[in-house]
């Protein structure tokens, strides 16, 4: 039998009930609030920190406001609508009074305290608690509640409180003895990639997670089979759950594709789960009763769809309750789409023929610059995770980004290096492979296919310094431009014969006073290198354009990134008329029946602040097309759209472009 939420298109409502919502819940009340979103799907508290149902357990703190209707009452009613419900679990604290009975639980520092936070206790994913009695917890639930799917928050190793103190690695018994026992060290006192015992205890916390997973996975799939679980994605199944959300401390510039980044990452290197990325209502966590921009929840919704995950949306307390209510209308025109067009969204798949790799401890604002690059000059591409990428088919990918991915495993710069060999192209930048997977040095870079034969030096300051065009071939938006202007590290290297080096660098130069600024060198340092490699080729970036880009957000360096890859990896972006402020998706069904192209406006996107969209007017767009379509209709409209076809290329007409459209092309 297949799973429950497999091909299921679900419209998931979050309402993370603080424990005095229980007090006066009514079941037809929340099953009345989620039908008027046409929500499928509910998620709320149910156990870990407090139990939000009669517990039996001594070691299970139990809410002293369960006098509304239970979660029995809940449950029946919403699965009487049809509605699937979530348990929410949050094993890394206890209450402090399970805490005083049970202190070999705890977190602890170096010093050997314990975090309390508001009576709340951090426990160690290592100690008992996590390891044994939260399992009981999961029992009794499961064995009393008819739930559908559990989520745990804030699973792992949790170094901070939530008002972001640190209080660094743990140190408690089980800690000290589990890492002894795996390494024969002790615990670092910091976290620092240049110390090999950190980097002994990355590994260690990255063993140590998995089988914990593992534990937990088998002990309710054994019990529960039907139940889909939240973020196991090491066994590609259940769900996967993110969160686009503000905090006031945060560095800007806010990322104003989180949405389409979680969503693409989920679906690209875990196509068996389902990717529901949230739009959280809340500004942060000390403000958890005031919203967001309603037109940014929009926003995320619409990246959410436009990249074929799941939507969700996730607040504090009840709907019925809610003080702010400033995004209800967007979130449920967004829900109701969907509910209206649900079956033309399942079993997609995209038609990307670009992969951008992502690595969570790797450079953001590399990753995040090609991403950007990518998505406003309208470049297809997936996103693929590099704990996935190995075990992932690659077959539909002409070109491999690789952003600066210094730490990188031997797995994963094999599989690039043949995937280059066999034909296809990569897009390398920075150090990447410079460092094994556990940031250690190596001797050398781990991707032989670079064509660099000696790494000379690396400067990690190139202030006033430029990239030089010899000649412009493939750089067709430079013609009115003669530099590039680099910033961050550079790689001095000495490639292999045969390597074709463009541009020369200008090193750093006088900047002031003015009279004294100009610059009498070029040297024969490139910009980037194209080295042939089998029947394939890697472009490689000495230096991190994406960065740059994203820090900066000056045309010179985006025009870069989308010249080299346009003239120099073969790349071809859609035609048309879009502006650089619209995001493209395009994916066919699994049958072939029909293309869905999938356009989301972020011109709202302005400075800090989201507004409405500004409505673009007569948008085309010119999408390669297997065939002449039978029909091509806006589904957000509900209007033909008009089109023609020359060759293998169509050109659909948008008369309107508010925040979102997805025109179906019917094919047969």
């Amino acid at each position: 039998m297949a799973d429950w939420w497999q091909n299921r298109q679900w419209r998931l409502i979050q309402t993370n009930l603080r424990e005095i919502d229980m007090a006066d819940i009514d079941a037809h009340r929340v099953v009345a609030d989620l039908q008027d979103f046409q929500a499928n799907v509910l998620m709320l508290n149910a156990a870990g920190i407090i139990a939000s149902y009669p517990t039996r357990l001594p070691f299970h703190y139990q809410s002293p406001f369960l006098t509304g209707d239970s979660l029995h009452d809940i449950l029946d009613a919403c699965h009487a609508a049809g509605i699937r419900v979530i348990a929410r679990t949050d094993f890394s604290k206890v209450r402090r009074p399970i805490f005083e009975q049970h202190p070999d639980w705890a977190y602890r520092t170096a010093k050997g305290d314990v975090v309390d936070y508001n009576g709340d206790v951090h426990v160690c994913i290592n100690g008992p608690y996590q390891q044994h009695y939260a399992l009981l917890i999961l029992e009794e639930l499961f064995e009393t509640h008819d739930f559908d799917g559990v989520f745990f928050n804030m699973g792992g190793y949790q170094t901070h409180d939530y008002s972001g103190n640190y209080y660094g690695i743990c140190h408690c018994r089980h800690c000290r003895e589990r890492f002894g026992e795996m390494f024969g060290l002790q615990l670092p006192t910091r976290e620092d990639n240049s110390d090999s015992v950190y980097r002994s205890y990355s590994t260690f916390k990255g063993e140590t997670l998995r089988q914990h997973q593992e534990l937990v996975h088998t002990f309710i799939n054994q019990r529960w089979p039907h139940l889909c679980i939240a973020n196991h994605a090491q066994f590609n199944r259940g769900f996967i759950r993110q969160e686009s959300n503000t905090a006031m401390a945060r560095p800007l510039p806010r990322w104003q594709y989180n949405a389409s980044d979680n969503t693409k990452w989920a679906v690209g290197s875990f196509p068996g789960m389902v990717s529901s990325n949230t739009t959280v209502d809340f500004i942060d966590f000390p403000y958890r009763h005031v919203a967001v921009s309603p037109h940014q929840q929009a926003l995320r919704l619409a990246q959410d769809m436009a990249n074929h995950g799941a939507i969700d949306y996730y607040l504090i307390g009840r709907l019925d309750n809610h003080e702010d209510r400033s995004g209800f209308r967007p979130v449920k025109e967004l829900f109701h789409y969907h509910a209206a067009h649900e079956e033309e969204y399942v079993d997609l798949h995209s038609l990307a023929r670009v992969m951008l790799l992502k690595d969570g401890a790797a450079n953001a604002g590399e990753y995040r610059g090609w991403f950007r690059a990518l998505v406003e000059n309208h470049i297809l591409f997936d996103v693929v995770r590099v704990d996935a990428a190995v075990d992932r088919a690659w077959d539909q990918y002409e070109v491999v980004i690789v952003p600066g991915l210094d730490a990188m495993s031997d797995a994963l710069a094999q599989r690039l290096d043949r995937f280059a060999e066999a034909g296809g192209t990569l897009v390398v930048t920075g150090r990447s492979g410079f460092l094994d997977e556990n940031h250690g040095p190596r001797a050398a870079g781990v991707l032989r296919s670079l064509g660099i034969e000696e790494v000379l030096w690396v400067s990690g300051d190139m202030q006033s310094s430029y990239l030089k065009f010899g000649e412009k071939a493939g750089f067709k938006r430079f013609d009115n431009t003669d530099l590039v202007y680099l910033d961050g590290p550079y790689v001095y290297a000495r490639y292999s014969e045969g390597s074709e080096r463009q541009m020369h660098l200008v090193p750093p130069h006088n900047f002031g006073p003015p009279e004294r600024c100009y610059y009498e060198l070029a040297v024969d340092h490139p910009g980037f290198v194209v080295h042939r490699v089998g029947s394939g080729k890697v472009v490689y970036v000495p230096w991190l354009p994406g960065a740059l880009f994203y820090r900066q957000g000056h045309p010179n360096t985006m025009w870069f990134c989308a010249d080299l890859l346009e003239g120099f990896a073969g790349v071809e972006p859609l035609g048309g008329s879009l502006s650089p402020m619209v995001e493209a998706t395009l994916a066919q069904k699994s049958d072939g029946s029909y293309l869905l192209l999938s356009l989301v406006n972020t011109s709202g996107h302005f400075g800090n602040s989201y507004y409405e969209p500004v409505t673009m007017f007569d948008v085309e767009v010119c999408v390669p097309c297997p065939a002449t379509p039978t029909a091509v209709e806006g589904l957000w409209s509900g209007a033909a759209l008009a089109h023609d076809m020359k060759g293998s290329y169509l050109t659909v007409r948008i008369p309107q472009l508010r925040l979102f459209e997805a025109a179906k092309i019917t094919l047969v």
